[in-house]
């Protein structure tokens, strides 16, 4: 620091290694300030090499006396003002990494939370404070047991003490009572020589992904139903033709009048079966390219599958698209929008009323485009204001256990994969209470 080694500093003054006005004022305001406080800290003082460079430093300073009080020595502690400024250079980085990181911490959607020695939170963040429904000062305090179902911790405090990390799945308990599927990671935090100092967990809710799971277990199982269906359909058609063959043989050689209507009633009834089976092998045989669409043909086809249903229920259903030019779409998708939208206008009448399908030319003011509107309204419950609002969110169902709140989220995705758009209008006051679902395709 200095330019001399310690030979050279044998016998010098203080003075000697300063600058000329670091000298002045170490005579004239640092001794004697030191003298009457006994010690100084962190005064600026230059000092002067050899070769006439100069080093500012720091200095921290301390009298000694004796047992009389008297004055003994000086001890100096000195060290450079580039390493003070490297050393506030990097303390405030420092500062500032842990600011970052405890504001992402602070703002994590994972419930981020630490706890004592005991098994007691010190503090969470707002993660944990959206999953459980405490705020941080209503939580500090509580045990890690508490915030779960009974017995879903088993035995995690003791293999957190014996250093191991944790990881399950479990179901934590919000404030109101109800539980929530998480998954759960907790670090026990040790100081030399294996002390242990607390614990930390991370918590993220997991209820949309198991959610996302069940959903996915349920299509799977509804498509391996499709795919049965439609095997079981073309294994029918066969013996379906020998027994047509069969009765069209019969009702030629039939004389009685009263013999031939049964035949004929069960011809008509045998036709409705191969109409069924035919419509259901088109469903699962989607095309991949867009094709002209016959919407009559279409609207006809999807309520034949809904007859017996519909007329058991008391529902009057309607179709009226012969005035609607065939629709360049994806069939079997159109086919699939149909029936859902079929399926709930059935949910809304269990106990009668009318159900109409409609196709016209039309025009879309809010874009401008020419095109074909797909109407399907009913005249069931209807659905207020709040259900509207959520009619197309994933998992949303006002039909308990048996909806998956699926079905219009997937329309409205098909809808849109062809182009086209939804809308909705409904109301649930007595006497004009209903439904319309209005779709509307560009040309």
């Amino acid at each position: 620091m200095v330019g001399r080694d310690r030979g050279e500093l044998t016998g010098l003054n203080l003075d000697d290694l300063l600058t000329r006005g670091s000298v002045i004022f170490y005579e004239t305001q640092f001794l004697p300030s030191l003298r009457l406080r006994g010690s100084l800290d962190e005064i600026v003082l230059t000092i002067r090499r050899p070769d006439g460079s100069q080093v500012p430093v720091f200095v921290n300073a301390a009298v000694h006396t004796d047992e009389s009080s008297k004055l003994t020595r000086f001890h100096l502690s000195v060290f450079g003002a580039g390493q003070r400024r490297l050393y506030e250079s990097e303390l405030l980085r420092a500062r500032r990494e842990f600011e970052e990181v405890a504001e992402i911490v602070r703002r994590s959607a994972d419930g981020i939370i630490r706890l004592s020695t005991r098994g007691q939170v010190e503090s969470w963040n707002n993660g944990a404070e959206q999953i459980f429904g405490y705020t941080a000062v209503e939580g500090k305090g509580r045990t890690l047991q508490s915030l779960f179902i009974p017995d879903a911790m088993g035995d995690t405090e003791e293999r957190l003490r014996r250093g191991e990390e944790v990881h399950r799945e479990t179901l934590a308990l919000h404030r109101s009572g109800r539980s929530i599927d998480v998954s759960v990671s907790l670090t026990p935090h040790m100081e030399a020589p294996g002390t242990l100092v607390g614990f930390s967990a991370i918590i993220r809710d997991t209820t949309d992904r198991k959610r996302a799971e069940k959903a996915l277990l349920q299509s799977e199982k509804l498509a391996s139903a499709g795919r049965l269906a439609s095997s079981i359909a073309h294994e029918i058609n066969n013996p379906l033709e020998s027994v047509t063959n069969l009765l069209y043989i019969l009702s030629s050689r039939v004389d009685d009048p009263e013999t031939l209507q049964y035949v004929m009633t069960a011809q008509e009834e045998l036709a409705r079966v191969s109409h069924i089976a035919t419509h259901t092998l088109r469903f699962h045989k989607q095309s991949s390219n867009r094709t002209e669409v016959d919407l009559q043909a279409l609207a006809d086809s999807v309520l034949s599958l809904y007859r017996g249903r519909l007329q058991n229920s008391g529902i009057v259903a309607t179709t009226d698209c012969q005035t609607s030019p065939p629709l360049l779409c994806f069939e079997g998708e159109l086919r699939q929008v149909l029936v859902n939208l079929v399926a709930n206008a059935y949910d809304a009448m269990r106990h009668g009323g009318k159900l109409v399908i409609r196709a016209h030319r039309s025009r879309n003011r809010k874009i401008g485009s020419e095109g074909v509107r797909l109407l399907v309204a009913d005249n069931g419950t209807g659905m207020d204001s709040d259900v509207q609002a959520q009619l197309f969110e994933p998992f949303f169902s006002t039909k308990g256990i048996g909806g998956t709140g699926l079905g219009l989220w997937i329309t409205k995705d098909l809808i849109a994969k062809s182009g086209g758009t939804i809308a909705v209008r409904s109301t649930t006051r007595a006497g004009r209470s209903g439904t319309v679902i209005s779709l509307f395709f560009s040309n």
